[in-house]
C-alpha cells in the first residue's frame, strides 16, 4: 500500500519535474550588453511613458516602429480602398451607359468612347474618393487604437484587438445614433477578435513576437532606402565623373591637383622674373 502511496506521488509530480527539464533548454536572446545593462529604470517606466516614446523621433529624425507600421497602414489602406471603390464605380457607370444609350444617336463612334470614357473616368474618381478615405479612417483608426493599447500596456495579446475594433465601429456608424453604436461597436469587436486571433497565431507559426515583426519591417525599409541612396550616389558619381573628365580635358593635369597649380604659379613668377 506505501509502495502503491510512494510511486503514485511520484507520478503526480512527474509533469513539474519534465517542466523543469524542458526550462533548462529555455533559450535567452539576449545579448552580453543587454545583460550588463541597467533595466531599472525599463521597470519603473509607466504607461504613459511608454505612449510618449512612441511618437517621438530619434536623433535622426527617424519614427518609432509602432508610428511607422500605423503609416504603411494607411498609405496601404487608401490605395485599397481607392482602387476598390473606382473599379466599383467604374464599372456600374459603364453598364449604366451602356443600358441608357441603347438608343441615342451619335456624331459618330469617337464621340461615343470620348462619352463614355468620361462617364468612367468621373465615376471612378468619384468612387475611390468614397470609399478611399473611410477604408483609410476604418483600418489606420483600428491599428492605431491597437498599437496605443499594445504600448501602454507592454505586451500584446487578442483583447487590445477586440477593444480597437469596438471602438473604430463605433467611430464609423457615430452619426446613426445609439443603435448605429451598438451595431458598429458589436460588429467591429467581432472583426477585431478575429484579426486578432489570426495575427496571434501567425507570430506563433512564426515563431516571432510583434516587436520583433515590427524591428524586421522597418528593418527592410531601411535596406530598400539605403539602396535608393546607394543608386543616387553611384548616378551622381557618374555624373561627377563626366564633368571632371571634360574638367582635365580642358585644364590639364596641372588642374587636378592644388599643389599642382601652386607649383606652376611660382614657375610663372620665376618667369617673368
Amino acid at each position: 500500500m506505501f509502495s502503491t502511496l510512494r510511486n503514485s506521488t511520484r507520478y503526480c509530480l512527474l509533469p513539474f519535474s519534465i517542466a523543469n527539464i524542458f526550462s533548462a533548454d529555455k533559450l535567452d536572446n539576449l545579448t552580453e550588453t543587454e545583460k550588463k545593462s541597467d533595466r531599472t529604470s525599463l521597470k519603473n517606466e509607466t504607461g504613459w511613458d511608454r505612449l510618449k516614446k512612441m511618437f517621438e523621433v530619434n536623433e535622426f529624425g527617424n519614427l518609432t516602429n509602432e508610428v511607422n507600421s500605423i503609416l504603411q497602414v494607411a498609405c496601404m489602406s487608401i490605395f485599397v480602398g481607392a482602387l476598390y471603390g473606382g473599379v466599383i464605380n467604374s464599372r456600374a457607370a459603364y453598364l449604366e451607359f451602356m443600358r441608357s444609350n441603347e438608343a441615342t444617336s451619335f456624331a459618330n463612334h469617337l464621340e461615343a468612347k470620348k462619352k463614355l470614357q468620361e462617364a468612367v473616368t468621373n465615376s471612378f474618381a468619384k468612387g475611390a474618393f468614397k470609399w478611399g478615405w473611410r477604408i483609410a479612417l476604418f483600418s489606420t483608426s483600428f491599428v492605431a487604437i491597437s498599437t496605443m493599447i499594445q504600448t501602454y500596456k507592454g505586451e500584446y495579446g487578442i483583447s487590445e484587438y477586440v477593444v480597437a475594433g469596438g471602438l473604430t465601429g463605433t467611430m464609423y456608424k457615430f452619426n446613426m445614433g445609439p443603435r448605429g453604436w451598438v451595431v458598429g461597436g458589436g460588429l467591429g469587436s467581432v472583426l477585431g477578435l478575429g484579426c486578432g486571433a489570426a495575427t496571434l497565431g501567425l507570430l506563433k507559426l512564426a515563431g516571432i513576437s510583434m516587436q520583433e515583426a515590427r524591428y524586421w519591417q522597418n528593418h527592410w525599409q531601411d535596406n530598400r532606402t539605403k539602396y535608393f541612396r546607394k543608386g543616387m550616389a553611384e548616378y551622381i558619381e557618374k555624373e561627377n565623373f563626366a564633368v571632371i573628365k571634360i574638367h582635365d580635358e580642358e585644364i590639364g593635369e596641372k588642374g587636378k591637383d592644388i599643389a599642382n597649380l601652386v607649383d606652376d604659379s611660382k614657375k610663372e613668377v620665376e618667369k617673368s622674373k
